[in-house]
């Protein structure tokens, strides 16, 4: 044993298997080992752990007892090495709670007795969240380990879901050598495609590869029985061995998850993990024990195949359990305003107008990744994993610690399930998002010189934090007006030309004048990543009302403008025709299913469920529908279906020049829905999704392709069970229809061409009694946009963007600045191009990525207004890859292949 252990010679003496005790006491006793042979095949063993979730609930001391049971299983006989699977969070905490551990783990690192493997910061699901948060799930595990540990993580191996076309690509640039497909089927499915081979080299559609071993007959879950390294001494068993020998030397992974307690390693039950089975396994095999580094190092030569996957080959079933959709939706919306924030952060940084808060926005990057946790979204219970109650790990010194920063003492009473946890780090990382953002945009505005040929009493500063030039619609925030502003409100754009907008509230005071107001008016061609001038005047009698094309009628339940002409249904509500003016296209059928539908059976097996219908069907249902908004800037119309024990209830609003429609869903649910498909093994599910609540509609044309996006890629599915990221595209000769959605989502095809979205699934929810649950609510939002044939990936992405990302208004006092009215801080001249991000990363030095999604070589000016020298490309863990090289005119040319991600460090 290594002199850093923290186990006693004693104790190591008392627990250790009789041929291990007695080595350590009588050395000579034991015979040498014999010279080295070629194996029969190799062995994994893979510890997977976690503190977010189950560790959270569990306890940090199950963290550390983890790891030591990983260093435990090399000091048996035979010595097994163990690849630790655990959130890098995990080993942060653990180095400053129970350092001792660490300091144990350290030589075994060294030594490569034990490796770190996955090394991600939260374990998220890796295709359900964004490719800048799996970046950044990657690169601050990495930075957070070597802080940690002294170690730079080689392979990637992640348990849990985490498999994706272009993962290879952000391994190699996050520092990873290695990799592996090896995952487990846990409540949801990771889908990596099975290969009878041994190590192959896994490619991204840009070309770079990976070494990597992959999911064969040798892969064996769940993580605490022994039967499966039984089963390889059986016919079986070495038949599946034989039949990998002749590619080279195979390797058996398996997995475990140790930390359920101090004893489990020398059980008397199956249901301990023991090595006593390894040693069996030992005197039937040549087994060389190894970690997956030493693996592929020694036998990856011999991988003779390249592989690049589509995303239709995974065939992936993400955990939609109840109230993870709400997760990811907040998810998303916390991600753009981290993205914003960065953003403006850098602009205000370089100009010397404050800023410079990269430390600030790392932690609030970890809040986000921390939420991100599979755990988290596997929307489990506190009750599954723990026996405490609540007051007792709430008073866990470790917990106090980790919760603390997360809301107040009242609020973290409430923390008790693990989805609870992800929408506090949600709320916290969100927070530091708007304080940063609080700081740096009003540092720009007020170097804005808007008093020079002033065009009115305030200024108006739109803010666009999007990669295109935008036609927008912006809507201010109420804001006090200033006194003795009139009775009214008119928007001038920067040359005093007036702008055409909409009061949305106005409150007056005892003279009559307006006192406060919202207003959305139209800001034209609004630059990428920069800002425009307005200002807010008084109205003025002699002006002639602007036009709209914006057009309502209220008889006909009918909006349209320029480009889209909708009709809703007199009865239900639901949009029954979606006219594409441009080319003549009606692309929803009413008749079949209007957008949206909404369809489901209730649970009759509820105590809840007395008096409620069989099936809930808002087709076939009499709504409330309200006009709140009629123009001149928006329309919309608010449509309320009331059932016993459930509500239904969506806003669809069109705006005056915008190319698409806006539609708000929400479900308050007192009944759940059947608990749905029968489980596989008792515990996993199906890949299709049968019962749930669901929102469907039907197109009024035949989709030649439907086009999903994945992390950092686009592509066309075949499938009829569909995982979306952020839309779905329905491509058709008669028409196409893009729909942004608001979170990671599940559609379905049925085969009467109806497409239907997953609301509300019932799995270990709020809905079972005595459970701490979730909100009975479940908010979406989905953007619909006509377009034609032309409308590129990047297209589809940078609506995408433009729906996550709304322009931001600061309504302000005139003042006198060294900025110009408008400008564009940084902008790309390719249009199959995209920044990703855009940020300081400290010590004057910024950071800007930029991605290609057309699927095509590209080449590019990337312009940055800012006071910026130099730059050189740079690896995702930002260090450099080449030489620094001066701007040239503050700019310089970017060449990507199709789907490369590339990023550069930049420096004043």
């Amino acid at each position: 044993m290594s002199n850093s252990s923290n186990v006693s010679r004693r104790q190591f003496l008392a627990r250790a298997p009789l041929t291990v005790a007695l080595g350590a006491a009588f050395p000579s006793l034991i015979p040498a080992a014999k010279p080295t042979e070629p194996p029969d095949f190799c062995m994994v063993l893979a510890d997977h752990w976690s503190y977010t979730g189950i560790g959270w609930s569990s306890g940090l001391k199950s963290c550390a007892q983890s790891i030591s049971d990983c260093c435990d299983m090399a000091d048996y006989t035979p010595s097994v090495k163990t690849c630790i699977n655990l959130d890098a969070l995990a080993y942060e905490m653990v180095a400053q709670s129970y350092p001792e551990v660490v300091n144990r783990l350290k030589p075994y690192l060294r030594e490569g007795k034990v490796e770190i493997i996955g090394g991600s910061y939260g374990q998220p699901m890796g295709s359900m969240v964004s490719g800048e948060s799996n970046l950044r799930q990657l690169v601050v595990g990495q930075q957070t380990i070597q802080k940690s540990l002294g170690v730079l993580v080689t392979s990637f191996l992640e348990e849990e879901e985490f498999t994706h076309p272009q993962l290879p690509q952000l391994l190699k640039g996050a520092g990873y050598r290695f990799a592996s497909t090896a995952q487990c089927n846990t409540w949801g499915k990771h889908g990596s495609p099975r290969m009878d081979r041994n190590a192959f080299a896994w490619c991204s559609p840009d070309g770079s590869s990976i070494l990597a071993t992959p999911l064969n007959g040798l892969v064996f879950h769940p993580p605490v029985v022994t039967h499966d390294i039984e089963w390889l001494g059986s016919d079986a068993g070495r038949k599946a061995v034989a039949q990998l020998q002749p590619l080279g030397t195979p390797l058996a992974i398996k997995w475990v998850e140790f930390g359920w307690g101090p004893h489990e390693l020398e059980g008397l039950t199956a249901n301990k993990f023991y090595a006593s089975k390894f040693r069996q396994l030992s005197d039937q095999f040549k087994v060389r024990y190894t970690t997956l580094t030493e693996y592929l190092e020694t036998y990856g030569g011999n991988a003779k195949e390249r592989v690049c996957w589509r995303m239709d080959d995974f065939h992936k079933l993400e955990p939609w359990g109840v109230g993870g959709d709400q997760l990811r939706r907040e998810q998303r919306e916390t991600e753009a305003a981290l993205a914003t924030a960065e953003r403006f952060d850098a602009f205000a940084s370089t100009l010397g107008l404050g800023g410079g808060r990269a430390e600030e926005l790392e932690q609030a990057w970890k809040h986000l990744l921390i939420a991100q946790s599979h755990d988290v979204s596997l929307c489990e219970d506190w009750a599954d994993t723990s026996n405490k109650a609540p007051s007792e790990w709430l008073s866990d010194p470790a917990v106090k610690a980790f919760i603390s920063a997360t809301g107040t003492a009242e609020e973290n009473r409430n923390v008790n399930t693990w989805g609870r946890l992800g929408f506090r780090h949600l709320k916290v990382g969100k927070k530091m998002a708007i304080k940063t953002l609080n700081a740096a945009l009003p540092s720009v505005s007020a170097a804005i010189d808007t008093a020079s040929s002033s065009q009115g009493e305030m200024a108006a500063i739109v803010f666009n934090s999007c990669n295109a030039a935008e036609d927008v619609v912006v809507a201010t925030g109420r804001f006090p007006m200033k006194d003795g502003a009139g009775k009214g409100i008119a928007i001038r754009d920067a040359q005093g030309s007036p702008v055409l907008s909409q009061v949305l509230t106005l409150e007056k005071g005892k003279s009559g004048n307006a006192d406060t107001a919202e207003v959305a008016f139209e800001a034209r061609q609004l630059p990428a990543f920069g800002y425009a001038t307005y200002y807010v005047d008084k109205p003025n009698s002699t002006m002639p009302p602007l036009d709209t094309d914006l057009k309502t009628s209220e008889s006909d339940l009918r909006m349209e403008n320029q480009f889209i002409s909708l009709t809703l249904d007199g009865a239900t509500g639901a949009i029954t025709k979606l006219m594409d003016k441009r080319r003549g296209n009606d692309l929803i059928d009413g008749k079949r299913a209007a957008f949206p539908g909404f369809r489901g059976r209730s649970n009759r097996a509820h105590p809840a469920a007395q008096g409620v219908p069989d099936e809930f069907n808002s087709q076939l249902s009499k709504a409330e529908i309200t006009w709140v908004e009629r123009g001149p800037i928006r329309a919309m119309v608010r449509v309320v279906h009331t059932w016993p024990k459930l509500r239904f209830e969506y806003w669809i609003s069109l705006q005056t020049g915008s190319p698409y429609v806006d539609v708000r869903a929400r479900v308050l649910a007192d009944v759940p829905p059947p608990p749905g498909e029968g489980k596989i093994n008792g515990w996993q599910f199906p890949l299709e999704i049968v019962e749930g609540y669901w929102l469907s509609f039907a197109p009024a044309f035949k989709p030649e392709a439907v086009i999903r996006d994945f992390p950092f890629g686009v592509e066309a599915t075949t499938k009829d069970g569909i995982d979306s990221l952020t839309f779905i595209d329905l491509v058709g000769a008669g028409g196409s229809l893009l729909i942004v959605h608001s979170g990671t989502q599940y559609f379905k095809r049925s085969e009467d061409g109806v497409f239907s979205n997953l609301l509300i699934r019932e799995w270990n929810s709020h809905f079972n009694p005595g459970q701490y649950g979730w909100p009975r609510d479940a908010e979406y939002r989905y953007r619909l946009v006509p377009h034609a044939h032309e409308f590129t990936n990047a297209d589809r992405l940078r609506s995408v963007e433009a729906f996550d990302q709304q322009p931001i208004c600061l309504i302000e006092p005139l003042h006198s600045g060294r900025l110009a009215k408008q400008r564009s801080f940084a902008s790309l001249d390719a249009k199959g191009m995209l920044i990703s991000s855009l940020r300081g990363v400290g010590d004057g030095i910024y950071e800007v990525r930029v991605i290609e999604q057309d699927g095509a070589p590209a080449n590019a000016r990337l312009t940055l207004d800012l006071p910026l020298k130099r730059y050189a490309p740079c690896d995702f863990l930002g260090r450099t890859t080449g030489e620094y090289q001066p701007l040239d005119k503050g700019g310089f040319s970017v060449a990507l292949s199709p789907w490369q991600v590339k990023t550069f460090r930049l420096e004043r």
